[in-house]
């Protein structure tokens, strides 16, 4: 009997810690598919709130993508934006993490990207890349929740110019297990524990 309130202690443990779970919808626009060695401006993307502009998605075109065939790029016709609107738990913590590379043959000043957490600026990005390669860099960040809705921006914020930064798989992921994991872990354990009682009366 022992043995098996073990096995099942390690088996709730592993699904509880299995890995976090990603709450983005479509992060690396994989979801709005086009053909390899084109682009176009896009007003509407899955999971996505788009601004006015549009944004331009690319695939094998001025650079490659981190991840998958899809990238984006937010100045497309002038500076515009992405957000998606998150279920969160307040006071909560969440871990972000994106790729931004800036374009190729481009100064700093036309590639910045503002991220923004229910408005508020979480971190200005802006590179140089004087190359014809794409560089991607991984940004991470924490921040927390105030409230069941949390909402993600990314915004181009360098020279409007339809010539910006790049912008792929975006990840967020609460920073603890999930408080519906940790219910269905002890609610797992109550009954594990009242099934061995009765087994022993």
């Amino acid at each position: 009997m022992k043995k098996l309130l073990t096995a099942f202690l390690f088996f709730a443990a592993g699904s509880a810690y299995a890995g976090p779970i990603d709450l983005i919808t479509n992060g690396s626009f994989e979801k709005n598919p086009i053909a390899a060695g084109s682009w176009t401006i896009k007003s509407g993307l899955d999971g996505w709130s788009v601004g006015s502009k549009g944004v331009e998605v690319r695939n094998n075109v001025a650079g490659t993508a981190q991840d998958g065939g899809n990238f984006l790029e937010l100045d497309s016709t002038g500076n515009s934006w992405i957000s998606q609107t998150i279920d969160t738990i307040a006071g909560g913590e969440y871990n972000l993490s994106f790729f931004y590379a800036p374009r190729e043959n481009t100064s700093a000043a036309t590639n910045g990207i503002d991220v923004l957490w229910n408005g508020n600026l979480l971190k200005h990005v802006e590179q140089d890349n004087f190359t014809s390669k794409t560089n991607w860099f991984k940004i991470e960040l924490s921040m927390f929740a105030v409230g069941s809705l949390s909402n993600l921006s990314f915004k181009a914020s360098g020279i409007s110019d339809s010539i910006g930064g790049s912008l792929d798989n975006v990840s967020l992921t609460a920073a603890v297990p999930e408080p519906a994991t940790i219910a269905s872990l002890l609610l797992g354990l109550g009954m594990m524990g009242l099934t061995l009682r009765r087994r022993k009366q």
